[in-house]
């Protein structure tokens, strides 16, 4: 249906042009069919656009047989007609992309060259036939179909397309005139029209201007269209009236029409650029609106805080979240300062991060303060700010982190139990052998030979036989009692081990031999004159051998170690409950 409506519609104005607007060279003197069938060609497929030409061959043949024309023109005329429809519809979408025609501004340069290049190509093969079959001057010829075509193509292919765009389901809409905002500019148009044609005495056309920019800014290229559409049939009735500006040229009603055309050709493409600029401003309008209100969406359904003050760090704008976070609500805190929340202590901090970031010392802070909560309660809350590019204040992000640090000190507590526990004797509380080993490379590693560094080895005497008498919890009471003691005995910067059953070693740093042989005698009185009341059971004495060894010049952990632990073996053959002291190292007492 939509094919025959073409068809009729380019036919009834091709017989028409023939019938009533035919001059002196031969050719019609407005051939709007050809326009007609571009943009229908324009708008259809390629198999489409070739049924679109062949119908207009036959109809150019037949209406120009009905003219009485001879062979050669009408089969010359039928040609130019389809050269000038393919090469306009093929050249139209090859240099100006129809579904965006009015969206840049270069769009009508680009429509114009392409019209123009179709019709001189087209005039050519006319005023060929008309020479060889006519007998007219082929250049005359090929003005006539030029004047006839070009205006025609020029004014309703891109009215056509403006007044029917191509829908594009994934261009960016925008927001559509009221209709009686259209109806009151179309109304105007007529009227300013209606003024400038009805009279033959002054020129002044040119002041359909205003009413078609008017028309154009408001309803960008279909207003110019539209005004354009209405300035032509309400002209063309007032110079078939022979009334109107151009009535003061002179000549030919041909020339007369020819002059209209040419003005309604001027004044559209004066317009249509425009109409391109408005639609991208409404198109980027329409954008900004739109990721403007997708940011919005987005914002109010994050669930951190984000936000933006201006240079004195006063909120200009904050997300729902920070209702949620803070328990007061959005628009009460906007225009205050952010340091109203803050605690005191931690306010220096954060003006001097905003100064900075606000005079472009920094370029973005990450801070951790703490603010309180409209119910009292306080928050902790890292804030990540950055420099806005036109220096106008900052912008960022905040987070809750409260849970977060709450659950790295439990985490910190938890490692730093584990430690202990690693390192700790769970019965003596005292530091356990991987404790006591550590400590001890430590201080190997650091020291100096000039440095003193003593260990002391002792364990339990007959200790196997407190168990076996009185049972292994009195054996326990009796390993914790020797701990407490020893540890008494012993100074703070002194460290005290079990590093086995019943065996315990000290280490002693920065005491003299002499000291150091002191602080061991003192232990092992402490530790056989110090009563232990066992549970449900008599009051006992122990007793401790004790080997001591102090480090000398490159000797190693496993030397000092060795020497102390046969110091102790050997006070515990020669009677123990005593102090064995080891002897220096062969290659010692040699140097």
């Amino acid at each position: 249906m939509a094919h025959v409506l073409v068809f009729v519609l380019a036919a009834v104005c091709a017989f028409v042009s023939v019938t009533w607007t035919k001059h002196a060279g031969g050719v019609a003197t407005i051939w709007p069919a050809n326009a007609i069938i571009v943009v229908a060609m324009l708008r259809s497929s390629r198999s489409d656009g070739w049924l679109y030409v062949m119908a207009l061959c036959v109809m150019t043949v037949l209406i120009n047989l009905g003219d009485h024309r001879p062979w050669g023109v009408v089969l010359g005329f039928a040609v130019a007609n389809m050269a000038e429809v393919t090469m306009a519809a093929l050249l139209v979408r090859r240099i100006s992309p129809i579904a965006h025609s009015f969206e840049q501004p270069g769009w009508a340069f680009r429509f114009a060259v392409a019209i123009f290049a179709s019709v001189v190509v087209s005039a050519m093969i006319a005023g060929g036939a008309l020479s060889l079959s006519e007998h007219h001057p082929w250049i005359a010829g090929s003005e006539f179909w030029t004047m006839s075509h070009l205006p025609g193509l020029l004014i309703i292919v891109p009215m056509l397309l403006a007044l029917y765009p191509q829908g594009d389901r994934h261009r960016l809409a925008t927001a559509e005139p009221h209709m009686t905002t259209t109806l009151f500019l179309m109304a105007f148009v007529a009227a300013t029209s209606v003024v400038i044609f009805s009279q033959s005495r002054y020129p002044i056309q040119f002041l359909i201007l205003p009413s078609l920019l008017l028309a154009t800014y408001h309803l960008n290229a279909k207003g110019a269209a539209l005004s354009v559409a209405i300035v032509a049939v309400i002209g063309s009735f007032f110079i078939l009236t022979k009334t109107g500006p151009l009535m003061q040229v002179h000549g030919p009603a041909a020339v007369k029409i020819y002059l209209f055309q040419l003005y309604l050709v001027t004044i559209f493409f004066c317009a249509l650029p425009l109409g391109a600029v408005l639609t991208q401003r409404d198109q980027k309008t329409s954008l900004a609106e739109q990721r403007f209100q997708d940011f919005r969406h987005l914002a109010d359904r994050v669930g951190d805080v984000l936000f933006r003050a201006d240079g004195a760090g006063r909120w200009r704008y904050l997300n729902p979240a920070y209702a949620r976070m803070s328990g007061f609500d959005v628009n009460s805190k906007l225009g205050q300062l952010i340091l109203d929340d803050v605690v005191p202590e931690d306010r220096p901090a954060l003006t001097q991060a905003q100064a900075e970031l606000t005079n472009g010392t920094r370029d973005e802070i990450r801070l951790v303060v703490s603010i309180h909560r409209r119910d009292g309660t306080v928050r902790h809350v890292e804030i990540l700010a950055y420099r806005l590019d036109e220096g106008d204040g900052f912008g960022g992000l905040i987070r809750d982190v409260t849970d977060q640090m709450t659950l790295e000190a439990q985490n910190r507590q938890i490692a730093a139990a584990y430690e202990t526990a690693a390192n700790t004797d769970e019965l003596t509380s005292l530091p356990n052998r991987r404790a006591f080993f550590q400590v001890l490379g430590v201080h190997l590693s650091d020291a100096t030979p000039s440095d003193n560094l003593t260990v002391a080895l002792f364990d339990l005497d007959h200790f196997k036989r407190v168990n076996d008498q009185y049972g292994h919890p009195a054996g326990d009471v009796v390993l914790r009692h020797v701990a407490q003691t020893v540890r008494a005995t012993m100074r703070e910067c002194d460290m005290v081990a079990r590093i086995g059953g019943e065996e315990f070693a000290i280490l002693i740093v920065g005491e003299s031999y002499a000291q150091a042989v002191a602080m061991a005698r003192r232990t092992l009185r402490a530790v056989s004159a110090a009563p232990i009341v066992l549970p449900d059971g008599p009051t006992i004495h122990v007793t401790i051998s004790m080997g001591l060894a102090t480090r000398t010049d490159h000797e190693d952990r496993d030397m000092l170690i060795s020497r102390a632990d046969q110091a102790l073996y050997a006070a515990k053959r020669t009677g123990r409950n005593r102090l064995e002291e080891a002897p220096m190292p062969s290659d010692q007492v040699l140097s």
